[in-house]
């Protein structure tokens, strides 16, 4: 199939029952979490690297457009949260470094797994590790979209139908 900027991204309620989780063996309500997890990481991590709020949506909306193709199984939410957002940062004009966006997402686990925050050395092979995870899940990414990676957010055109009133408040 080919797309072009123009094309809109829909399933079928076939293709939404038969994902490619639930076919290795991943149950609907896990995946349910996962996505929800995969977001909230999402937007964690987007305030504290100071992105807008668009920034963020974009990096939701490539997760969901990845996992539609590829299973949790296959690919750890963690990572491909972190690279949908990367990469949602360069689209929407906001770009972050690989390093800005690894020691935030590392501290986030640290803190959500209640373990010792510590300090990652830049200089360490973890860190080369990771910042390679990072490049290697953004292509996947990338390859998975058909490097197609434009997107129109539905909440858009709340906007226009919303008083002007309501949005000075």
């Amino acid at each position: 199939m080919i797309y072009t900027a123009i094309d809109n991204f829909y399933l079928s309620d076939e293709q939404l029952k038969n994902s490619p989780s639930s076919k290795d063996g991943i149950d609907e309500a896990t995946e349910t979490t996962l996505r929800i997890y995969g977001c909230d990481l999402i937007q964690e991590s987007g305030i504290l690297l100071k992105l807008r709020q668009a920034v963020m949506a974009t990096g939701r909306v490539l997760f969901h457009h990845f996992y539609c193709k590829k299973s949790f199984s296959r690919f750890d939410v963690k990572i491909v949260a972190a690279s949908s957002l990367w990469l949602a940062s360069k689209l929407e004009e906001s770009p972050r470094r690989a390093r800005q966006v690894i020691i935030v997402f590392r501290r986030m686990e640290c803190r959500r797994e209640n373990l010792q925050i510590e300090h990652l050395d830049l200089y360490l092979k973890k860190f080369s590790d990771l910042k390679a995870e990072l490049s290697r899940t953004e292509r996947h990414i990338l390859k998975e979209m058909g490097f197609v990676c434009h997107v129109e957010h539905p909440h858009k055109f709340i906007s226009n139908y919303q008083p002007l009133e309501h949005l000075l408040s």
